[in-house]
């Protein structure tokens, strides 16, 4: 058995079907209130570097899709910026008369 901890790791473990467990590193807490620590997961070694490659995978689509949603919130930002523009010159032509 292999402990591997990375990021989103069990989402990953999940997708691809393989099985694994939730790791209990310890306990934590203070005052008498201690709760479990859990990080990473534990899966059988022949699936440790199967595992590790759909991560790679998985964290580079991450950054794309992170990337494409600023790039959407920015063309968004700049769309109601020039649309508020327009609209107050369209505005002041109307009623500039009156």
């Amino acid at each position: 058995l292999a402990h591997v901890e990375l990021y989103r790791i069990a989402k990953v473990a999940k997708q691809l079907g393989i099985p694994y467990a939730p790791c209990l590193i310890g306990f934590e807490g203070h005052g008498g209130n201690r709760r479990p620590t859990i990080r990473g997961i534990v899966v059988h070694s022949h699936n440790v570097d199967l595992l590790n490659e759909a991560h790679v995978e998985m964290q580079s689509q991450l950054v794309e899709n992170e990337v494409k949603e600023r790039q959407q919130a920015i063309y968004g930002r700049w769309r109601r910026l020039i649309k508020g523009i327009l609209t107050k010159e369209r505005i002041a032509r109307e009623y500039a008369n009156d």
